[in-house]
Order: C-alpha cells, then structure tokens, then sequence
C-alpha cells in the first residue's frame, strides 16, 4: 500500500478557525503584584577561569552557593565605602 505525499497546496492553505473567539490571554504580575518574592535585577558576571575554579571549590568546601559568596563578597564592597548592606537595602524594600 502506497501512502499519498502531501501537496504543498495542503500544507499552505488557510486554516479555518472553529471560533472568532480572541483567545484569553494571561498577563504575567508584576514584581510589584508578586508580594512573595522580592524585585530582583539579573547581572552576569565575567571571571576568569582561575577565580571561578577558586570560588567552585570554596563554595564547595563550605556547602554554599557560589551567589551567596558573591552576595557576602558584595555586602562587604558596601560596607567598606560606608554604604548601607545588602540586609539594611533589601529589609528597606521590603517595607516600602
């Protein structure tokens, strides 16, 4: 038994639409909206190949994650220039 090919007629013809009802769409919320997880910005981040192998390997020894060592390692850049930590700036945005 010979199966019949697909005419690229079949293929391009328009579709006929059961209803000319719109489609409901669903709006993601906004962080504002989303009241359990707090606005949060991606950043990438660039090291070379010896600083993240070091960084592995400490968050590794430690059983900790290599954001957290980042975080902890950005608190610190704050609080040597004077500026408020990464707890007193995210407690604060939590409140407003």
């Amino acid at each position: 038994m010979t199966k019949k090919r697909t005419s690229l007629e079949d293929v391009f013809r328009p579709v006929q639409v059961a209803t000319a009802r719109e489609p409901e769409v669903q709006h993601p919320q906004s962080s504002r909206e989303d009241k359990r997880r707090p606005a949060v910005k991606q950043q990438t981040v660039y090291l070379p190949l010896p600083v993240h192998e070091q960084l592995r390997k400490v968050a590794f020894e430690e059983h900790a994650k290599m954001h957290d060592l980042l975080i902890e390692g950005l608190d610190l850049v704050f609080t040597k220039r004077g500026l408020p930590g990464i707890a007193e700036l995210t407690r604060n945005r939590v409140k407003t």
